[in-house]
């Protein structure tokens, strides 16, 4: 009977949801993939046509996962719910990436920053600025996204950054903010707010490791341009 159960439901599976039947999801295209979490219960070719739309229409998955809930819902199909199913997947990937980091405890190479501060920004439609504490050890303490502002610039206050630092009684910080046009080249005021930020821990003896500048997939690192 259990046999007979477990028959009924792979098939059902297949009929419901046709890119369960072939490869690993690994081995799913970005069309399937979308389609699935879109999935539409009576009609799953509605939900891999939907999601070929979606992406001819925003250029790729970021570009879906990063749209407002006017353009997705734009597209004929695509409610408040399909939207915020794709801003679940957004958020379970920021939650793994910080549990993944508090596990792991360190943030001591460039490299692990830039990965860090991508999983976190690289969504967000507007400028956000955040910051990781770290102690004299470059062990995780704690992450923290401080300030928000328009597409094009964020208004950061570095002594709202010293009293966050304090409070955790941090000896080392990483900051970062993204740039929502997808470029994650510095601008002279990225490089000027810097130099400000590390002036003002540089009076309570915390030293800034680095600014991380997040495009769409990349990063730029200052401490590796030199301008910290």
């Amino acid at each position: 009977m259990e046999r007979q159960v477990a028959s009924d439901c792979r098939v059902a599976n297949r009929e419901h949801f046709p890119v369960l039947a072939r490869g690993h999801i690994s081995q799913w295209s970005d069309s399937q993939l979308l389609g699935f979490i879109l999935q539409q219960r009576h009609s799953p070719q509605s939900s891999l046509h939907m999601a070929n739309q979606l992406l001819q229409e925003l250029g790729s998955l970021h570009g879906v996962l990063n749209a407002s809930q006017n353009v997705l819902c734009s597209v004929p199909g695509v409610g408040p719910k399909k939207y915020i199913r794709c801003q679940a997947i957004v958020e379970l990937h920021k939650r793994t990436s910080v549990q993944h980091v508090e596990r792991m405890m360190k943030l001591d190479s460039v490299d692990e920053s830039k990965a860090f501060f991508i999983s976190q920004l690289q969504y967000y439609q507007h400028e956000c600025f955040a910051v990781v504490l770290l102690n004299s050890q470059h062990e995780f303490l704690h992450y923290r996204e401080l300030f928000t502002g328009t597409i094009n610039s964020a208004s950061v206050y570095p002594r709202e950054i010293v009293k966050y630092v304090v409070d955790y009684n941090a000896a080392n910080v990483l900051i970062g903010h993204n740039h929502p046009s997808g470029s994650p080249e510095p601008s002279q005021a990225d490089i000027a707010m810097t130099q400000k930020i590390v002036e003002a821990l540089g009076l309570i003896d915390v030293q800034v490791l680095d600014h991380i500048v997040v495009g769409v997939g990349n990063a730029v690192s200052l401490a590796q341009r030199g301008c910290l």
